[in-house]
């Protein structure tokens, strides 16, 4: 369980899945850890899938709390980099919109939430409809679609 990361360079992708119970913590090392990967690349979309989240031990100032601890970490990026996040369940949805709220106006990220799969590919730019077949292809070391 928790937040995993996979970069994919061919893709212009990191892909970021959060499973089951997820501390808020762990989403801030994960990020850390994105951007400390030796294939970080700042331009690359950054896809982050919540279908199997169960629960995230977040709320509005916990959120706000996790965006300034990793604020220092904003100036890797350029402005406009998208973050696409898939929230089908209201739960998680309404914790991206606190997210989005928060983050957007002092970091350089766009951040779009969308609850449809082939939806949140496609705004990442990826040819798969559905969250199995993108995995099943990154598996494979598959480029775009």
């Amino acid at each position: 369980m928790g937040f995993r990361l996979s970069l994919h360079p061919a893709r212009g992708l990191a892909y970021f899945r959060m499973v089951g119970d997820v501390a808020l913590q762990e989403c801030i090392d994960t990020f850390v850890s994105y951007v400390d990967h030796p294939l970080f690349d700042p331009a690359f979309v950054m896809l982050t899938d919540t279908r199997d989240l169960v629960h995230v031990d977040a709320d509005f100032r916990r959120i706000l709390w996790a965006v300034e601890r990793t604020r220092k970490l904003f100036d890797r990026f350029p402005k406009g980099t998208l973050c696409v996040i898939h929230a089908p369940r209201d739960v998680n949805f309404g914790l991206a919109r606190i997210l989005q709220q928060v983050a957007e106006p002092f970091s350089p990220f766009r951040i779009a939430i969308e609850r449809d799969e082939a939806a949140a590919l496609a705004l990442a730019g990826q040819a798969e409809t559905g969250f199995d077949a993108l995995e099943t292809a990154l598996a494979a070391g598959a480029g775009p679609g």
